[in-house]
């Protein structure tokens, strides 16, 4: 009997002792439930703050005829790294560059802002009276969050520490003192929102949605159609009402949709004397259009620099130099191919 008491008290103590960390450590616990802590369908936010002591920044959702996107304004708090990250360290964050940065927000950028409207969290917690306030990073918080909806008083937001694990952080609304258990992925790329938030995409549709796509460079012009872009192993490129595999044209429109941007070019940076190299413009399934001008200067060393704009783009933006080079250098042959 003796023995059956200390067995049961045995089991009773770990199950204790396994709820009392299931509660302590809620990275662990997923439950499918979430507690709404700002109500509101996606189209209804209008603008995200979020401020720290490193980063102030800001997202304004703007619309136009190819939908609606978020523009970013990044200020950095801190003072801007004086030397670079060591180069044998591949996980080592990038350089603090310092400065204010604009620019459109790409697919981070929507993922972010999904996860702020509605805004939920894993959980509410309950009796959270000053005094324990600092035990949550919350008596002095790390960041502050503005959500703004339309037509309504912005809601504001206290950033705390992370819970156990840091796959939660506590964040406690201002106006009515709550405080929340909120996935860090949610709030993580706000932190990190200078450089994980920039879009990178020049055209901004997949390849497979593409009917067709026409080239000009100078005088000479040519247009290609995509045959079967929703079968991988069919899917081919023809001259515009030919029927014949055009490799050359593929060759070439796959690297030119592969081209990103390096990042945006700010108003004050704008460079003078840019030349328009070529041009292409996409025609979707659905009849959408996207033109990209590529665009070439030169710094102060003679060395060319590749820009580029877009209706996708909503600016001027750099592109990443090594296959823009190639893109344009195999110019001549993709027009040659489509004149035949």
């Amino acid at each position: 009997m003796r023995r059956q008491v200390i067995v049961y008290g045995g089991l009773l103590a770990l199950a204790l002792g396994g709820a009392y960390r299931v509660w302590t450590s809620p990275s662990e616990v997923d439950s499918g439930q979430s507690v709404t802590v700002l109500s509101g369908a996606a189209e209804e936010l209008e603008r995200v703050h979020y401020r720290s002591d490193k980063l102030d920044l800001r997202i304004d959702m703007k619309t136009d005829e190819l939908g609606r996107y978020g523009w970013v304004r990044a200020e950095s708090q801190a003072a801007p790294d004086a030397e670079p990250p060591p180069a044998d360290n591949p996980h080592a964050p990038p350089p603090e560059e310092g400065g204010v940065s604009e620019f459109k927000a790409g697919k981070s950028g929507a993922a972010a802002l999904e996860g702020l409207m509605p805004f939920r969290a894993k959980r509410l917690l309950d009796g959270i009276t000053d005094d324990k306030l600092a035990e949550l990073g919350l008596a002095e918080p790390e960041a502050t969050l503005e959500i703004v909806r339309a037509g309504r008083e912005p809601a504001q937001y206290e950033i705390g520490g992370n819970v156990y694990g840091g796959a939660n952080v506590y964040v406690r609304e201002t106006a009515t003192g709550k405080v929340y258990v909120v996935d860090a992925k949610v709030i993580r790329p706000l932190q990190s929102g200078k450089q994980t938030l920039p879009d990178r995409e020049i055209v901004g549709v997949e390849t497979k949605l593409i009917a067709a796509l026409s080239i000009t460079g100078g005088e000479a012009t040519a247009e290609f159609e995509q045959q079967n872009p929703d079968d991988p192993e069919a899917v081919y490129w023809t001259t515009a009402g030919g029927s014949t595999k055009n490799e050359t044209a593929a060759a070439w429109i796959d690297k030119a949709l592969r081209m990103r941007a390096s990042g945006y070019v700010q108003a004050d940076e704008t460079p003078a004397g840019l030349e328009e190299v070529f041009s292409f413009r996409v025609r979707t399934a659905d009849r959408k259009s996207i033109t990209v001008a590529v665009k070439r200067g030169y710094d102060d060393n003679g060395e060319d620099l590749w820009y580029a704009t877009s209706e996708h783009t909503r600016g001027l933006v750099k592109l990443q130099r090594a296959l823009a080079v190639e893109v344009a250098a195999d110019l001549a042959s993709v027009l040659d191919a489509g004149a035949s």
